[in-house]
């Protein structure tokens, strides 16, 4: 029984490789280029031993590293997932014609909401959603996340309530306006480190977490950088 799902997902990841692998080399990008990129420009955290697995089926990548290779390739995700002979991305500038309109907020607060953009549009992959994933999308105004994050920047935001290994997240503490930091785990508590260098590391203990209002909203699992 194991054997009838796992072939198909096999066979289904070399197609993937193959199609990468072609685009990598036809493009003239080594394998640390790709990982670079993918790290520069999604705010994702790969090397080349990944992107190598990609290429030989070892690996499936996930649909958000479709998207984001994609992006880099100039090919449509369809293409890249092996569900379209198609190479050419839509008219929407490469996102997916079946794409699902983004919320984003300039501010972002649990309590009251937080301040919404509503100018602009911006579209992911409706794969991403897939199993019940929810996203939302923070704008950066002013400097205070650089090197890291510009102002302008779109941070996009997978919704989830637990810390998330070695990924940028989305804090409230206390119900006061949400900030990014890494949280990393201890072993009687966690801390809290701000991207934002005026603020302060934070620690709080295993009691003290279950007794505060401290709510990881999102893992951020891309950056959208105006050219």
């Amino acid at each position: 029984m194991n054997d009838s799902i796992s072939v198909p997902k096999r066979q289904q990841a070399a197609i993937i490789g193959e199609r990468i692998r072609q685009i990598r080399k036809s493009a003239g990008f080594s394998l640390q280029d790709i990982a670079d990129r993918l790290n520069r420009e999604f705010n994702a955290c790969v090397n080349k031993g990944m992107i190598s697995k990609y290429e030989n089926g070892i690996h499936e990548p996930s649909a958000g590293t479709i998207y984001c290779l994609a992006r880099i390739f100039g090919v449509s995700a369809e293409y890249l997932a092996g569900r379209s002979d198609e190479s050419q991305p839509s008219s929407l500038g490469g996102n997916d014609a079946a794409g699902h309109i983004l919320k984003i907020y300039t501010r972002y607060n649990p309590a009251d909401g937080g301040d919404l953009e509503t100018d602009t549009t911006e579209l992911i992959p409706s794969q991403w959603l897939i199993g019940g994933h929810e996203f939302f999308g923070l704008r950066i105004t002013g400097c205070e996340y650089a090197p890291r994050y510009y102002d302008g920047d779109l941070i996009i935001f997978e919704r989830c309530g637990k810390t998330q290994q070695d990924r940028v997240e989305l804090v409230s503490i206390g119900g006061d306006d949400a900030f990014l930091c890494h949280v990393v785990r201890k072993r009687t508590g966690k801390s809290f480190l701000p991207l934002d260098r005026r603020l302060e590391e934070l620690y709080f203990s295993t009691e003290q977490l279950e007794q505060s209002d401290i709510q990881i909203l999102g893992a951020a699992v891309q950056v959208r950088r105006m050219e």
